[in-house]
């Protein structure tokens, strides 16, 4: 056969007289030399003689094997085609293309080969970048976790396909049926696309670890009184409104110019070849949202909700619904923020920002505009921001961007905006997709909630630590502000949104998560609008009730689903004793505090990554040590008054090893007041272990783990100590000892206390 899957000329032969002379190879590498023959010992020709009839058939079978492979990426890799032309172009011709592209890259490198080494077969090329594109759609499914287990199944896939592929090319072409050998080896690929078909639609795979880390005692604490009347809807009832440019919608708005902008106006490339297919255009911008809010009510405080990157088909805008009524059922007028022309065409988060800060403008002309619709509804002094995803990023550069007059990137941009925004909440954030000038966003005196789950496949680090460490309290005027973090055990990405579910990925990539043992969604809602709720109540000064959820998770968790909350907590009233955020001195920064540690092989200070780094990284004290050792960090400082207050520190354990430990860190904190005293407790608030998690499938498979690392915060006040004489309003320092049976790492950071 002659063209792209003509067989191999001048192929082996099996001569058992002699050894043919092959002709030298030529090429880039290739030396010219005819190189002499090894003789063939009798058990390798034996085995030759009697496997030719089988190798000679599959090798008759090799078009037949190039289009089973081609075939194969093509059905797994035509739907990222298809998301690059926001599905205008029919299933069948996003085929063609996958496999046309397959085809010329796979013949491209085939061809490099015979330029560089003189030689290169093509179906070793195609076989290659099959193996390559299905194992880089595990990759992205399980974000490189698992690397050999993935590589592995990748290369057996393609192998029993191209094996498949064959063996009924050569059965077609030679009527050679009587062949064993092809019948198993077709049987054997057969029941491995079976299994693997199996192992990408079965989605009950691995263990229940958040019944694991349940079964850990917690420290047993009175619960607060009717929390759960307050996680009910309210007595408001609920109405909606739609907004936007068509007219089809409650109230019509008009557009924005984005052509202002440079990264708009020189959009080429790839970018310019996706605009083909967009249905958007940069100069008629959306101002469009979904507005909740209570009937008859007026002056309500105001929440903006912003969504993230995701399908720009789906209008992921209506998925905070459950959040924008049940707020509005307790009095709040709840903004849900159409986005979706900055997930179409890739802009930035200062673009998504200036577009929610456009429409807080355009709502709030509303608010004063005699004959509309929201007339008077919202009071705009009692304002806060929220966002999920890229959106969670952008509302801490949306609250930077209404405190400037110009644009960042071009002052010839002006902005006018000085909104009294007064509290941001960040479910699920990622960080540093936007660095204003190359720097990080950092905030004051401004209250600050950030939410994310454990499980979350797409964001899978807490990466909006950083925005949290990077938001500070001057303390130079009376107001308070606060900031509050939670990790839950068991909460993935997608599920804070009611259209984007239970999968973090897309595609067939969705078929590589391990999405087993998770939260139900409404389980996931209800610690969100929880959180939320309290927060916007306190920080915005509707009511302070439960403000101490913020701080204290224990006084609240019958009300909660059950599983690990990770949480950390400041306010404008705390004082710093010990960071190590901007010092190289491991023995004490700027503050008043020095640090000492013994029983450790090593101690020093390392970066707590969350973003691209930077300046706006935190810093750490890591300890670590081997087993049979007396761990001990002892910070000094001049004595502080905690008598009606407490002291406490950041801590996470950095082992890798811990999935099988059903019990906390075992730790000790001892205090010493300026008379020598000296007061300990052991375990006074429950640390986890590092988070063991079966990220992907094939984590569950083979008994693999992801370990997360969450800096969880200890606070110890006087009421945990047993003492009659200890003076609590001249405490000296603090000692924390952790068990060091076996060999271990932990890191310490935010040393600091309320009095």
């Amino acid at each position: 056969m002659e063209g792209i899957f003509s067989m191999e000329n001048n192929r082996e032969q099996i001569i058992e007289t002699e050894v043919m002379e092959q002709p030298a190879k030529r090429g880039l590498f290739g030396k010219g030399k005819v190189k002499k023959p090894k003789k063939e010992n009798k058990l390798k020709a034996f085995i030759k003689r009697k496997t030719e009839p089988a190798r000679e058939f599959m090798h008759a079978g090799i078009p037949g094997g190039m289009i089973a492979v081609t075939l194969l990426t093509t059905l797994m890799n035509t739907e990222f085609v298809r998301d690059y032309t926001y599905d205008k172009i029919p299933w069948i011709a996003g085929c063609l293309v996958t496999s046309v592209t397959f085809v010329a890259v796979a013949e491209l490198i085939n061809l490099v080969m015979k330029l560089l080494f003189g030689a290169g077969k093509r179906c070793k090329s195609y076989f290659f970048v099959a193996v390559l594109l299905v194992a880089f759609d595990n990759a992205i499914g399980t974000q490189a976790n698992c690397i050999p287990a993935f590589a592995v199944m990748s290369f057996l896939l393609v192998l029993a396909a191209e094996t498949v592929g064959r063996c009924i090319w050569a059965f077609v072409t030679k009527r050679r049926f009587k062949q064993v050998f092809a019948y198993v080896v077709t049987g054997l690929s057969l029941i491995y696309f079976g299994l693997y078909g199996y192992f990408l639609l079965n989605d009950n795979f691995g263990e229940d670890r958040i019944a694991f880390y349940n079964q850990i005692p917690v420290v047993a604490v009175e619960q607060v009184k009717g929390f759960d009347s307050y996680l009910e809807n309210g007595s408001y009832e609920v109405s909606e409104l739609s907004y936007g440019p068509e007219d089809t919608n409650d109230i019509v708005t008009a557009t924005l110019d984005f052509t202002v902008f440079d990264s708009v106006r020189e959009r080429e490339g790839f970018d310019a070849f996706t605009d083909l297919f967009m249905d958007y255009e940069f100069d008629k911008v959306p101002v469009k949202g979904q507005v909740w809010y209570p009937s008859g009510s007026k002056n309500c405080p105001v929440f903006f909700m912003v969504h993230g990157n995701h399908d720009s088909d789906v209008p992921s805008y209506l998925g905070y619904e459950y959040l924008g009524r049940y707020l509005a059922s307790n009095g709040y007028v709840v903004i849900s923020v159409d986005e979706n022309i900055i997930n179409a065409s890739g802009e930035g988060n200062d673009k998504r920002a200036i577009l929610l800060l456009e429409n807080i403008k355009t709502i709030f002309a509303l608010n004063k505009t005699n004959g509309s619709a929201l007339y008077g509804l919202m009071n705009e002094d009692v304002l806060a921001i929220g966002g999920h995803s890229r959106g969670g990023e952008m509302v801490a550069t949306a609250y930077m961007f209404n405190e400037l007059d110009s644009y960042p990137e071009d002052g010839n941009i002006k902005f006018d905006y000085h909104f009294n925004i007064t509290s941001i909440v960040a479910i699920a954030p990622v960080v540093d997709q936007y660095r204003p000038v190359g720097r990080s966003v950092e905030l004051t005196d401004v209250n600050y909630l950030l939410i994310h789950g454990a499980n979350d496949q797409d964001v899978s680090i807490m990466m909006g630590e950083k925005q949290y460490n990077n938001i500070t309290f001057t303390g130079s005027d009376d107001d308070f502000h606060m900031k509050s973090s939670v990790y839950i055990y068991g909460a993935n990405h997608g599920q804070f949104n009611s259209l984007w579910g239970r999968y973090d990925s897309g595609d067939i990539c969705n078929n590589y998560l391990n999405t087993n043992y998770f939260l139900e969604e409404a389980d996931q809602k209800l610690i969100a609008k929880a959180y939320i709720r309290s927060f916007l109540d306190s920080t915005l000064g509707i009511d302070n009730t439960y403000v101490s959820l913020m701080s204290d998770i224990d006084s609240y968790r019958s009300y909660l689903p059950k599983t690990v909350y990770i949480t950390d907590y400041s306010d404008s009233d705390f004082v710093s004793l010990c960071s190590f955020d901007k010092t190289v001195d491991i023995t004490g920064d700027d503050s008043i505090a020095t640090v000492d540690c013994t029983g450790v092989e090593t101690w020093n200070i390392r970066l707590y990554s969350r973003g691209d780094g930077g300046e706006g990284e935190n810093a750490v004290l890591n300890l670590e040590w081997e087993e049979e050792s007396d761990p001990c960090v002892e910070v000094s400082f001049p004595a502080i008054d905690i008598s009606n207050g407490c002291i406490s520190f950041e801590i996470a354990d950095m082992r890798e090893d811990t999935a099988d430990i059903a019990e906390g860190l075992c730790y000790t904190v001892e205090l010493t007041d300026s008379n020598g005293n000296k007061v300990t407790v052991d375990n006074p608030v429950l640390v986890y272990h590092s988070l063991a998690i079966q990220f992907g499938r094939q984590d569950a498979l083979f008994g693999t783990y992801e370990y997360k690392h969450q800096l969880q915060q200890v606070t110890v006040d006087p009421a945990m100590f047993a003492s009659s004489g200890f003076d609590f309003t001249k405490v000296v320092s603090m000692k924390i000892t952790t068990d060091g049976t076996e060999a271990g790492q932990i890191v310490i950071n935010n040393i600091g206390y309320w009095n």
